[in-house]
């Protein structure tokens, strides 16, 4: 019996926006099918008015899975969040 290869691929994701959903954006990460949540940093805020914080996560899957999974965060993000993906 042979097993292919699966090409797994490491993207570092970085959350900004309201605090209240940050924790949640990385618990809709992590349990997304095909993907590991490798690290994550401390939230960090952001000085001003509204509270804005980063929240880095290094995530591990297969290319189609990460992307899935950032699709399906994009589509609960608030207006004023962001997710800015680096890696392939």
């Amino acid at each position: 019996m042979t097993r292919d290869a699966v090409a797994v691929t490491t993207q570092q994701v970085t959350y900004k926006g309201p605090p209240a959903f940050a924790v949640h954006a990385a618990t809709l990460l992590a349990d997304s099918d095909g993907v590991e949540l490798t690290s994550a940093n401390q939230p960090e805020v952001l000085e001003g008015p509204d509270q804005t914080v980063l929240l880095a996560l290094v995530l591990e899957g297969t290319e189609e899975a990460l992307a899935a999974a950032l699709d399906a965060v994009r589509v609960e993000l608030p207006p004023e969040a962001t997710l800015i993906v680096d890696g392939p």
